[in-house]
Formats: C-alpha cells, structure tokens, sequence
C-alpha cells in the first residue's frame, strides 16, 4: 500500500514547486531551492518564476536543471527573453540546450540572439542540425516554413505494414509524434497519408499504397502565412498539416501544440494592438522598453482627444447657463463608446477569422444600423426615464433618449467601418482600431448631445 501512494499522482505533484511556492524565493533563499523538485515543477512555472528575476539569478537557477529541463523552460518563454538567457550561457552549455530543443524552436531563439552570437553557436553545433536550423532560417518566422518541424516520419508507398511498423520503432526519437503518417516517393514528393491506427488494423504484408489515403487536401505552401495555417487547421480538425513546396516536395508539417501557439500569440497581439500597447509587450517587461511601445499611440490618444475638448469648449457658455448638460455629457460617450467596442471586438474577429468577406459589408452595416437603432431606444428609454426622475425636466429625458438613440446607431456603424476600412487600406484591423475609433466617435457624440442640448433646453 506504501508504494502505491509513493508513486501515485498526487504523490508525484507534492515533490514539486507550485509558482506560488518558488514566488517566495524571489527576495532572497535562491539556495535553498532543491534540484530534484525544480526538476520535477512544469515548466511554465518555472519560466514564469525566471521573469521575475535578475540574469543572475536566472542563471543561478538553470545550473540546477538539466539541459533537457532547461530547455523545455526556454520553450516556454518569449523568445526574446529566452535568447537574453541564452546568450549569457557558456557555449558548450548552450550548445547542449540548443540540441534538445525542437528545430522550430532552436530557430525562434536564434533569431533573437546577436548575429555574432548566432553563427558562433551554430558553427559548434552538430553539421546536420546546423544545417536544418539554416535551412529555417530562411523563411519569415510569421511563415508556415517558419513555424514547421521538418522531422517528420514519412513513409513509401511500396512498404509493407510490417516493414512500416519496423521502421517508425527505429526513428520513434527522431522524428515528431503524430499518429499521421506521410507517404511520398522517391523525390520526397507528397503522395498520401495513413495513420497509426490503419497500421495496427492493417494485415502485416498489406503495401501502404492499400491502406493509404491520397487525397491531400489540406496542405499548405511555406510562404503562407501561420495565421492561415492555424486558420485551416482549426477548420479542417486537422492533427497535423503538411508544408509542401513549389514541386510538392514535404518540406515539414505543422502540429496542433504549434497552431495553439500561434492562436495564442495572434489573439494577445491583437489584444494588446487594440488598445496601443506593444504586440510583444509582457507584463514583467522593463520600464523604458513598455514606455517607448506605448507612448507613440498615447500621444495620437492625446492628439485626437482635443478634438473632443475643442466641441465641448465651444460650447462652454451654454453649459455654463444649463449646467445639467456636463451631468449627462459622460453618460452619453461611455455608452456610445461601450457600444461601438462590443460592434468592433466582433468585426475584428470576423476578420481575423475571414468570416467577413467584402460582399457582407453593406448587409453588415445595415444590421448595425437596426441593431443600433433598437439598443438606442432600449437603453434610451431607461435613461431618460432616469434622467426625468433625477432632475425632474422631461425635456432632459427627451434629450437623452434622442442622442443615445442617434449615438448608439453612429458607434454601430462606425464600430464595424473602423476595421473593414483599415482592412481595405491593408492595415491590421486590431491595430489601435479602439484609439481610431474613440478619435471619430467622441466628437461626434459630443456634439449630437450638447447641439441637441442647447436647442431643446434653451428653446
């Protein structure tokens, strides 16, 4: 009984580090963290406990791990940050981690150290790898060739299922895991695909060319971009998906881990692009570094925002007289602006997703209108009732009810046309499009409201 709870689950997990648990080391008892146990902790935890920490600290702590273990922690850092650890590494310790990380990987790190650097570690790096990590190279990272394995267990189709099954045991370390199995001929060039599972199914002298599908379908092409890829693998429920080049020659193949990455990346990029912050931007990131990434937009935020300024101080004298005015004023642009974000989150994602095609763009506008229309006069209705109630002047109600319905039909529209125009300019829709957005419908909103004011409440 003793034994089976020592090598149970939940036994494994207490000889290891929660994130929580190593946060307590950050000010001081780096010493004092053991080997084994920060061997044993995932190593997003431990990845997530480096940031947190000075270069030589971070070193410090990586001479506990192994190569393989180090190298599975700098997989899961942002390049960048990765390649800086790197960099301070004796090169023999380098060169060890380097080998035990996947190509794509090895790539995206090498991409970020020094030039020098780079071709130092790649001159002491095994003639083959050096070779596979080149060949990389020379696709644009946000590219399928940039984002693909090239090991990848193909077979021929003359085979036998018994000879296949002997061969994927021979290279099951050198090649990725995918139950998909790529057939090509004798140029390396795509003919089909089986699965593991036809293997075992399949009789033992059956050829591959019997149990093998060849309608390849989903394939991709390297200059293709990873947004793409991960775009038709979603869409597909594809495992795996070939890269093939101009003759039809596996060049490599995309998995599922890979196009979960790129998801992720693509959707905290956009996130962050929306808003003015820096596309790579982490939180733990330096000062000076998140500062110049977020100023530039910041001072266009100002920019634009005195324009909002200049409607209201031309208007200064008939708030003065009816100051009731300035009360509402920022009840109606937070709705406005509330309004016109929901519309754009989703016209971002219908682009990004190329759910959005140029011939729904008046049909979308139009839907906008009417569903603008009608949140206007839902939510209108309901402040002006509150807005009578509060001041006890049903004109104030018939002024918030009209400019929230008009201003809520104007951030429907221009919550959709912000992206599909930066679309159409061949701009990326998630930059900034709420700082755009903000700039033109402010304004304007402001001045329907104090307009639409000063007439009914003066006369």
């Amino acid at each position: 009984m003793p034994d089976v709870i020592q090598n149970h689950t939940v036994a494994i997990r207490l000889e290891q580090y929660s994130l929580d648990e190593l946060m307590c080391f950050v000010d001081g008892g780096l010493d004092t963290i053991d080997p084994t146990k920060l061997s044993n902790t995932s190593p997003y935890d431990v990845s997530s406990f480096l940031e947190r920490l000075s270069s030589d600290d971070q070193q410090f702590i990586l001479r506990k791990l192994s190569s393989s273990d180090v190298s599975l922690v700098l997989a899961e850092m942002y390049s960048c940050d990765s390649a800086a650890i790197l960099s301070e590494m004796r090169d023999n310790r380098a060169i060890k981690i380097l080998e035990e990380l996947e190509p794509d990987d090895a790539v995206d790190l090498l991409l970020n150290v020094e030039i020098r650097d780079r071709e130092r570690l790649l001159g002491k790096l095994s003639k083959e790898f050096a070779t596979t990590l080149r060949n990389l190279m020379r696709y644009d990272p946000d590219t399928a060739g940039g984002v693909m394995t090239p090991y990848v267990t193909t077979l021929r189709e003359t085979m036998t299922v018994d000879q296949a099954i002997q061969y994927i045991r021979r290279e099951k370390n050198e090649t990725e895991n995918s139950d998909i199995l790529y057939v090509v001929d004798s140029c390396r060039r795509l003919v089909g695909a089986t699965t593991v599972r036809s293997l075992i199914w399949a009789k033992s002298q059956q050829s591959i060319a019997d149990i093998m599908e060849r309608d390849m379908t989903s394939v991709c092409n390297p200059d293709e971009s990873k947004q793409d890829v991960a775009l038709t693998m979603t869409e597909t429920h594809a495992q795996t998906l070939p890269v093939v080049d101009g003759q039809g020659r596996l060049l490599g193949i995309i998995t599922h881990d890979d196009v979960i990455d790129i998801l992720h990346e693509l959707a905290t990029a956009d996130m962050q692009k929306l808003y003015g912050a820096g596309s790579n931007e982490h939180i733990t990131d330096g000062v000076l570094s998140s500062v110049r990434r977020r100023t530039p937009w910041l001072f266009v935020n100002l920019l634009f925002s005195t324009i909002s300024t200049s409607v209201i101080s031309k208007f200064s004298d008939q708030i003065q007289q009816c100051a009731v005015l300035a009360a509402f004023l920022n009840l109606i642009t937070i709705l406005s602006d509330n309004s016109a974000s929901q519309v754009l989150s989703i016209a971002i994602r219908g682009l990004a997703l190329g759910e959005l095609l140029p011939s729904d763009v008046k049909r979308i506008y139009v839907k906008e209108i009417c569903k603008g229309f009608i949140s206007g006069i839902i939510i209108g209705i309901s402040a002006g009732v509150l807005s009578i109630i509060w001041t006890h002047n049903q004109i104030m109600g018939i002024l918030v009810f009209a400019s929230l319905t008009i201003n809520m039909v104007l951030a429907g529209v221009l919550g959709a046309f912000v992206p599909i125009f930066l679309k159409k300019m061949k701009l990326d829709p998630a930059n900034s499009s709420t700082i755009i957005l903000t700039a033109i419908l402010e304004p304007i909103s402001t001045f329907v409201f104090l307009r639409m004011g000063v007439s009914l409440l003066n006369g």
